[in-house]
């Protein structure tokens, strides 16, 4: 890398951060304003995003995150303590690292436990974790497909064991993969795919249920990787699927503004993610500097 590359690297390089919304699901599906608690934490050497809920409690909400770690140059599935009602990180813990990168840790309640099943596309294959309550540890306990998916949910629906992903090399497209639990197998095997007309089929965080209906937090991806959040409502009439979308979320942070590509809900707490240039003010410095000097270009052009 040479001296102009590495200059660019440093100014475009990016964060995420997570936080929880200050507001209902009605609001939010009614399409008004949302407001936003942002994670306080003192870190510069790394970042938090795709963030789960884990467990909620009078004091603390406890959620699995990707933690991206710069000495490592990878995310690793962490664990974060955060204090309720001031939103100030309590406690982090790296509860599964690999030698390759870890992202959106999607949680699976079932009856016998907790599972997650972290994004490891880049090997290939879908891993399933099981959570010990008791050593507060994720046990590796199989492979649930040996495809290359990105961010899938698993989910019980019309009683069916299903599983919604896309997978490389389009992640970011318009096709959704709808998968199906084969016991002999002991994989999740493609049922069928739903195409949509944008590159809105990536998931964006677990189904959730409000006034008896279904609905799937899906990113945008049209611009660039997760730059919004679609929130569509899940319907399955006739042996088919379709997916309306409701709504479309950008980030409402001024510094965070690049993306928004995580939403969750777990007992009416509503967890986000957004992503921003890690140096915004030289970022928006330079930015200023560029429009102003493209307008006297202008101004030089008309004379």
């Amino acid at each position: 890398m040479n001296i102009i590359d590495y200059i660019i690297s440093y100014i475009k390089d990016t964060k995420y951060n997570i936080g929880f919304i200050d507001g209902d699901l009605e609001s939010i599906l009614n399409g008004e304003p949302i407001k936003i608690n942002w994670l306080k934490h003192s870190y510069k050497d790394r970042w938090f995003a795709d963030p789960f809920i884990l467990d909620i409690t009078d004091k603390e909400i406890i959620v699995l995150i990707e933690e991206w770690y710069d000495p490592i140059q990878r995310g690793r599935i962490s664990k974060l303590t955060i204090d309720k009602h001031t939103y100030k990180l309590k406690d982090l813990k790296v509860m599964i690292e690999a030698d390759h990168h870890l992202s959106f840790p999607s949680i699976e309640r079932k009856p016998d436990g907790i599972y997650i099943h972290p994004e490891s596309s880049s090997i290939g294959k879908l891993e399933t974790y099981k959570y010990d309550t008791t050593t507060d540890s994720f046990r590796k306990v199989g492979v649930v497909s040996k495809l290359p998916l990105t961010d899938s949910v698993c989910k019980e629906l019309g009683g069916q064991n299903l599983m919604f992903s896309t997978k490389l090399p389009d992640a970011n497209g318009k096709e959704l993969g709808i998968y199906k639990w084969d016991n002999e197998l002991k994989e999740y095997i493609i049922q069928e795919y739903y195409h949509f007309n944008d590159n809105i089929s990536r998931m964006a965080g677990n189904f959730f249920e409000f006034k008896g209906k279904i609905y799937r937090p899906a990113q945008v991806c049209i611009k660039s990787y997760g730059d919004a959040v679609s929130i569509q409502e899940v319907s399955f009439k006739d042996e088919k699927w379709d997916f309306k979308e409701i709504r479309r979320i950008y980030s409402p942070h001024p510094d965070l503004d690049l993306g928004f590509h995580t939403f969750n809900v777990y007992k009416d707490t509503i967890v986000v993610d957004a992503i921003g240039y890690r140096r915004s003010k030289l970022c928006h410095l330079i930015r200023n500097i560029k429009s102003r000097l493209l307008r006297q270009q202008a101004k030089r052009y008309r004379k």
